[in-house]
């Protein structure tokens, strides 16, 4: 009997050597308490766009960081969950888009984010902002992706590791040439196989699973997971809107989100040796009754406040924009509406009446009058070559004025005033005009023919 004992135990002693040496004999990553399913879950968001909190123009708009965070505090109050931003975080790369988004960072940090993924508008700024707000932001900052293009040494950290129970997880973040518009000079973008290639053996070894954010399009990010069985889950990215249910892809799970701060995705699953089972998703969208967070609502006051005491770019006279012609000066000038008032009583009556004329008002009211976000669909020529300045205060070219739909005047009123020759005439108008400002949820929803009736007006005779 002892014999057979020995002879059982020593086979199986074998049978384990056996499976040792086929599997490796890998080591669970250090610090790790893996023993069966683990528990993770994951709120994500993509293209914030600069959005802290709604602009207040209309009720009933969705979304910003401030609803993120009551909606968070509601669903996750013991804040274990991983949260990670994909991408498009900030709102542009103008000097005051780059001030908020310092703002936007910490933001994120109360929000108890893991990670903050690079995407286009970030890539798109100089590496000298980029690196500065990524060194003062206390949430990593990580893109595998942008290089250095002389070295082709990642600029910012690749990659960060997160204790998520007892779990280890490793966020690594790439980005698509193909989603870059535009980048500064002396960078570079990588391939997404050559961003994600030079850093997955060290994820591998480290972690027990590896969550990629993929600012990407759809197609690239399934082609990631028909390459890569050892990332269970990408979440992306450069996307159309979110997703509406977790998409399977080879042995990978993939969800999506976007929408400027509207919805956060949510994914719930567990983990058991390197395997996501039973995962579920949800796309939140942030409804106007979720209450605002004081706290993040704060921070927009903060910045606000900076904004108001520096002098912008765009404050300069001479300033002129992007898509300005160079060497080319405008034709005519702004004179304010008040001018049109003399050759156009009546139209300029029904204009007092309006929510035009009280445009500026509104933005005076809730404090946003410095901001340039807010400032060119309330004054008259904002950014434009002698248009509205913020050192104008509320003086002049406030509100939204003839010549904010109609374009510079001097030329017209020179024409009759003065009975001098000139060929210049306004361009035809129509709804394509109000859109630009007339948007979403900046009036919902625009229609042209319920609102054209409101402000009506055309020719008028000359007194």
């Amino acid at each position: 009997m002892n014999v057979k004992r020995c002879l059982f135990f020593a086979l199986c002693g074998c049978y384990l050597i056996s499976l040792c040496i086929l599997n490796g004999c890998k080591k669970p990553p250090a610090g790790s308490t893996h023993s069966g399913p683990q528990p993770l879950r994951i709120h994500f968001t993509c293209d914030t766009s600069g959005r802290i909190e709604p602009c207040g123009c209309f009720t009933g708009q969705h979304g910003g960081l401030t609803r993120l965070r009551t909606w968070l505090k509601e669903n996750d109050p013991s804040g274990q969950s991983l949260r990670v931003d994909i991408g498009g975080a900030i709102a542009g790369k103008a000097d005051y888009d780059i001030i908020q988004y310092g703002y936007i960072t910490k933001a994120y940090a109360e929000l108890g984010y893991h990670a903050l993924n690079l995407g286009a508008d970030e890539i798109a700024l100089k590496q000298a902002d980029l690196v500065r707000l990524a060194g003062a932001s206390s949430v990593p900052m990580i893109s595998a992706s942008w290089v250095n293009a002389a070295s082709r040494q990642e600029i910012l950290k690749p990659f960060t590791i997160v204790q998520h129970g007892n779990l280890k997880v490793g966020i690594l973040g790439v980005i698509s040439p193909n989603s870059v518009t535009s980048r500064d000079e002396g960078t570079d973008v990588l391939s997404l196989n050559e961003a994600i290639d030079r850093h997955l053996p060290a994820l591998r070894s480290q972690t027990n699973v590896i969550v990629l954010l993929a600012f990407a399009k759809l197609d690239e990010m399934k082609k990631i997971a028909q390459q890569y069985f050892e990332i269970p889950i990408i979440l992306g990215g450069d996307v159309s809107g979110p997703a509406q249910m977790l998409l399977r892809e080879n042995d990978s799970i993939l969800a999506w989100t976007t929408n400027e701060a509207r919805t956060v995705g949510e994914i719930t699953a567990k983990v058991d040796q390197k395997t996501i089972m039973d995962a579920h998703y949800q796309n939140q969208l942030l409804w106007d009754y979720i209450a605002q967070d004081a706290k993040i609502a704060d921070l927009m006051k903060q910045y606000r406040a900076e904004i108001r005491q520096t002098k912008l770019r765009i404050d300069d006279p001479n300033y002129r924009h992007e898509g300005a012609i160079p060497g080319v000066s405008a034709t005519a000038t702004y004179m304010g509406t008040e001018t049109c008032q003399s050759c156009h009583p009546n139209t300029h009556g029904g204009w007092t009446g309006s929510s035009h004329a009280r445009a500026f008002d509104t933005l005076k009211k809730r404090g946003t009058d410095a901001d340039p976000h807010c400032i060119a669909c309330h004054t008259v020529g904002f950014g434009k070559e002698g248009g509205y300045r913020r050192s104008m205060g509320d003086t002049q070219l406030t509100a939204v004025g003839c010549e904010s739909c109609h374009g510079p005047g001097s030329a017209h009123v020179a024409k009759h005033r003065d009975n001098k020759p000139n060929n210049f005439s306004f361009r035809p108008l129509d709804a394509g005009d109000c859109v630009s400002c007339h948007h979403g949820e900046f009036s919902r929803p625009f229609d042209w023919k319920q609102f054209w009736p409101k402000v009506e007006h055309g020719k008028e005779t000359a007194r």
